[in-house]
């Protein structure tokens, strides 16, 4: 995105960067737990487990859901919107060209989300990941040891612009997709 949103320690919001969409003009009197920035819309979670959404809304990225609550975390991609809900359930809105606002029938006991360009993650609670959306680099091809609750062991997930990431128990970084490098592999620290 070309602008930030941050969240302040006593839950007021402020955004700045990029404002052809309205996307930096915080509504009057948020008080947010969470905030996430898509390409040209912001979204925050405000503290009654509700969620707001403001900018451009071309595609709907800012058409939260009617009856959206318990919602404990958000994430915003390029043009779509998601949020977990205390329930472990995954909640999608906005853009789905690629099937990134078509949360997988069945997804359940999630405990992390994040979404990128056109593809989203869920990280669930017996440590396996779930993508889907946008495959062209292969981000929404989870690794078989991801897969399986014998062996998968993520504790995080974050998806970039072609990439996802899990990072394992251990601390290694597994990465499915075109990293930034280009290369496929980790960049070295």
């Amino acid at each position: 995105p070309r602008h930030v949103v941050a969240l302040r320690d006593d839950g007021t919001v402020v955004a700045w960067g990029r404002n052809v969409d309205g996307q930096c003009e915080v509504p009057p009197g948020l008080l947010a737990d969470a905030v996430a920035a898509g390409r040209a819309h912001s979204a925050a979670l405000r503290r009654d487990g509700t969620v707001e959404a403001w900018g451009r809304n071309q595609v709907g990225q800012c058409d939260v859901p009617a009856g959206l609550d318990d919602v404990i975390a958000i994430s915003a991609g390029d043009w779509h919107t998601l949020a977990l809900r205390s329930d472990g359930t995954v909640i999608a809105w906005g853009d789905d060209t690629w099937g990134q606002a078509t949360v997988p029938a069945g997804l359940a006991s999630v405990e992390a989300i994040s979404a990128g360009r056109n593809h989203s993650l869920a990280l669930r609670s017996d440590g396996t990941v779930t993508a889907w959306g946008d495959d062209r680099k292969g981000q929404s091809t989870v690794r078989s040891n991801l897969q399986d609750p014998s062996t998968a062991d993520a504790v995080a997930v974050a998806a970039g612009r072609f990439a996802s990431f899990a990072l394992r128990g251990d601390g290694s970084l597994v990465v499915f997709g075109m990293p930034p490098n280009g290369s496929g592999t980790v960049p070295p620290s």
